[in-house]
């Protein structure tokens, strides 16, 4: 049996669109309003499109939001005695030189730009009592660099941005789109972009929106793992669309995971990192047996790069080091008495979390375990932020090449910000000069899904995507978890095809989850195969049967042709992939 799952109704509208050119911007955090607001000061009309619940003038998003307001710093070389080109050499050495050099370079000279951008914006971040910057340090980083306000400055971005956006929107700059979902690039007949088809995830219409170019900026996510991090419509959606736009995508094998992800059994809680710096002010992990594990595995102890510390706690873990619900502890108590005053967004939530926290020994020690967190890899773009396709630009956690095997804490939003005003410029300019004549949002029809029920539901399917993600792909992998991994993912796109689909009220929910499902497995199985091929461990890619980093630094970006993937050399030359995946399908 067949089931339709269609919107009630179809209309046709016409919205008169403003003679600039029009640049559509996919995704609200960081990436998204840099990208939007630099776009509109070029001159652009800006349709920011998001699928949560997006209220400018209150900050809220449905979803619980995304990174870049949980995020409380980031990198700029301010310092008197820190530079530019010392932070180019840790973001390339802390990615195992894996990153793409010039796109580092843009990274960490933008960075710089950035501060004085957002203070003029009206951001006020903290400083010394001499008037420079206060910055605190990270993991990889030779000198401490990371800019803040006490640890809520991803908060207060959002709040500055959101603000000028509001002011842009009263202008008639930009239109916000709340609660579309976008499905697919769209190309003219020279493979350039010509516009977005968005769905609406209430009423399941399909939509069309003219454009000059597209800036993908949602936030790309971890959230085929479980625990993640990420919030939960962080699912891989721009590069799903740009891979089947056929844009290249890079550097899937790295995934990097928190060190410091709380278990919760609050699902709100649960995977919620705990701030690195709190391990420089003190803070250690302990097994089971009590012991200070991580001084066994790199001689700067909490304080090595993520992906040192999160092998270390993983391997306690699943060699039975750990406590019996799969964790090590985070022991607090040599920095709670400075987490109130340093960290006060973490001490609301620990207080929430732990009753008395700070007051009693044991209140002081939480339970941790390695959490998926931040994807290296993404859609293939160059230093001006467009990808492979014309009119198509990546800023944030979509793109790929800045953090090479392992990002750097505190890159994170410096990248977002970064690229995405330099996507916004760029698609502006490019827009400019296209000269659209079809600028107008159409709706073409309602939304219709086939599938053959099985008695599965989607919600399920994730689950155990998640959970076998983590265990066969998480930080530690080896060859026979990793194709065991291919054969999983095979087996839930098949079943994906065969769903059972609610009816009614819910039906709208279900077909959401169906698309997550749909390109959180297209992510997955990018990530296990790019995994496979690379016969080496590097940064956050750890392979236990190929323990050692290759002398020779090689990439492999990914391109998705008419159903399938196929794979390329890039960068820094090198042989062609292993024959691993080919060799377990015949």
């Amino acid at each position: 049996m067949t089931v339709n799952t269609t919107a009630n109704t179809a209309r046709t509208t016409s919205v008169p669109a403003a003679s600039a050119p029009r640049v559509i911007v996919v995704g609200a955090g960081g990436a998204g309003l840099a990208a939007a607001i630099e776009a509109a000061a070029e001159g652009a009309h800006v349709v920011l499109v998001t699928k949560a619940v997006y209220e400018h003038a209150r900050h809220r998003w449905a979803s619980a939001g995304g990174c870049t307001w949980k995020t409380h710093a980031f990198n700029a070389a301010v310092a008197p005695d820190d530079s530019v080109a010392a932070h180019i050499e840790d973001t390339l050495a802390g990615g195992a030189y894996a990153g793409d050099e010039d796109i580092v370079r843009t990274l960490c000279e933008g960075a710089l730009g950035l501060v004085e951008w957002l203070e003029g914006l009206g951001l006020r971040f903290e400083k010394s009592g001499d008037g420079r910057f206060a910055t605190r340090p990270f993991g990889g980083n030779g000198a401490p660099r990371a800019v803040h306000l006490e640890d809520r400055l991803g908060f207060h971005i959002q709040r500055v941005l959101g603000e000028r956006l509001a002011r842009l929107v009263q202008e008639g700059r930009v239109e916000v789109r709340s609660g579309l979902r976008a499905m697919e690039i769209l190309l003219d007949a020279d493979g350039a972009v010509r516009g977005l088809e968005v769905l609406s995830v209430e009423s399941l219409e399909i939509l069309e929106i003219a454009a000059d170019s597209v800036i993908l900026a949602d936030g790309g996510g971890t959230s085929m793992y479980a625990p993640s991090a990420a919030s939960t419509d962080k699912t891989c959606d721009g590069l799903a669309l740009g891979l089947r736009a056929g844009a290249e995508a890079i550097d899937m094998e790295y995934v990097q995971f928190h060190p410091t992800g709380l278990a919760s059994d609050v699902p709100t809680y649960d995977g919620m990192p705990v701030e690195e710096a709190v391990r420089f002010d003190g803070a250690t992990l302990l097994n089971r047996d009590g012991e200070r594990f991580m001084l066994r595995y790199d001689p700067l102890g909490e304080q090595a790069t993520r992906d040192k510390v999160s092998r270390g706690a993983y391997r306690e873990i699943m060699e039975g080091r750990g406590f019996p619900d799969a964790t090590v502890r985070l022991d607090l108590g040599a920095c709670a008495h400075v987490v109130p005053e340093r960290y006060p967004a973490l001490y609301e939530r620990l207080c929430l979390i732990r009753p008395g926290f700070g007051s009693a020994a044991d209140a002081s020690v939480l339970a941790v375990r390695p959490t998926a967190h931040f994807l290296m890899g993404g859609l293939r773009i160059d230093s001006t932020a467009r990808t492979t396709i014309p009119g198509l630009y990546a800023a944030g956690e979509t793109a790929g090449g800045a953090h090479g095997a392992n990002r750097l804490g505190g890159n994170g939003l410096s990248e977002a910000l970064v690229f995405g005003r330099i996507a916004g410029r760029h698609a502006a300019a490019l827009s400019a000069g296209t000269g659209l004549r079809e600028q107008h949002i159409r709706v073409t029809g309602p939304y219709r899904m086939d599938v053959s029920p099985d008695g599965a539901c989607p919600e399920a399917l994730l689950q155990l995507l998640r959970r076998e993600m983590y265990f066969k792909a998480g930080p530690i992998r080896t060859a026979r978890d990793l194709l065991a991994m291919t054969d999983t993912v095979a087996a839930l796109e098949e079943r994906r095809e065969k769903l059972d689909i609610a009816s009614g009220p819910r039906a709208a929910g279900q077909v959401q989850t169906c698309l997550d499902l749909e390109n959180l497995l297209l992510a997955s199985r990018l990530i296990v195969e790019s995994a496979l091929l690379r016969e080496e461990s590097r940064g956050a890619h750890h392979r236990e049967d190929f323990p050692s980093t290759a002398a020779r630094i090689t990439g492999n970006a990914v391109v998705h042709d008419s159903g399938k993937l196929a794979w390329k050399p890039v960068r820094r030359g090198g042989a062609r992939p292993s024959d691993a995946v080919a060799e377990h399908r015949r």
